[in-house]
């Protein structure tokens, strides 16, 4: 299936969720090459932006193939959103502009930002109508199904009126975190109160695609780290052997990121998912999270994935 949000064409209807730690461009870049419709930045401050903070503007930067292209941005102030698009050059090449409604993490909802918005639709409202006023770029919200209760509805209702172009539903609440099944039935059930386009995540991955028959769009977070190549199944292409995906992994890193420490140390988070895909753990496990270097970490895998 395809997905047209506003006037922005995807090639198909998969979207890289945005994920804190994880969603950086070197593995945007990598979800690119197997085929998803749409990557989102990482959740990117608002307030950083006005600051100018160096890294919260290094996380801006994308991938030539990024295109379309979506920011996503988190905040509670309305005219911070509005000063923000309307002022940081750096967000002009961005053809989406995401707004997080839904990031549960305590440190971010005690600021009233992530999903603490969905306590307060009003301001929630007005965040979308000041994104929308900025720019004439599509503006998109992804929330959860409430803050302890099911509260969907009314606030997929503000999110429209507001002018949002399309909304992302997470299938659980906030104080759930990531606990339980993500409740793909109430997040269906919204998409007759819409007229915009409905994008469903949460515990998606190929096996279980026909739970979210009914969905306009399928965005896909956790089921890709360690599978970026789980868009090239969707779309009915083959999986990919995995010791290629890590070192196809680790040079996008390398093109992006010029610190070997930090490429090392990243890359431990995602060998948590490669590595249980591949069936690696014990000693083998421990000896591939202990490489001090690129060189030794290539040692050990090759070792590991019998390379001659």
């Amino acid at each position: 299936m395809s997905l047209k949000i506003a006037n922005v064409q995807l090639n198909n209807n998969l979207i890289l969720a945005p994920m804190a730690g994880y969603g950086d461009v070197a593995f945007r870049k990598l979800c690119k090459d197997y085929g998803v419709g749409l990557t989102v930045t990482e959740m990117i401050s608002v307030k950083g932006l006005l600051y100018q903070g160096k890294k919260t503007v290094e996380m801006l930067r994308t991938a030539d193939s990024e295109t379309p292209s979506c920011v996503q941005l988190f905040g509670s102030e309305p005219d911070e959103f509005y000063k923000v698009i309307s002022q940081c050059r750096d967000l002009d090449s961005f053809d989406i502009i995401d707004i997080n409604m839904g990031c549960p993490v305590p440190k971010v909802t005690k600021q009233g930002e992530g999903s603490a918005l969905m306590k307060d639709p009003v301001r929630a409202g007005k965040i979308v109508e000041a994104c929308k006023k900025a720019t004439s770029r599509p503006v998109t919200a992804k929330f959860r199904l409430g803050w302890s209760e099911n509260t969907s509805k009314e606030f997929a209702h503000v999110m429209q009126e507001s002018g949002a172009d399309m909304v992302t539903v997470h299938g659980r609440t906030t104080e759930q975190l990531y606990r339980g099944e993500s409740n793909v039935e109430a997040v269906l059930s919204l998409k007759p109160l819409l007229n915009i386009p409905l994008t469903v995540s949460g515990d998606i991955n190929e096996h279980n695609l026909d739970r979210y028959k009914g969905a306009d769009g399928l965005m896909i977070g956790r089921g890709a780290i360690g599978h970026a190549d789980i868009f090239s199944v969707i779309n009915g292409g083959e999986e990919e052997e995995i010791y290629p995906l890590i070192k196809k992994h680790i040079r996008y890193m390398q093109q992006y990121f010029d610190n070997e420490h930090y490429i090392v140390a990243n890359m431990r988070k995602h060998f948590a998912y490669y590595l249980k895909r591949a069936g690696v753990k014990g000693e083998d496990k421990n000896r591939v999270n202990l490489a001090p270097t690129l060189k030794d970490l290539f040692v050990v895998l090759d070792e590991i994935f019998k390379v001659e």
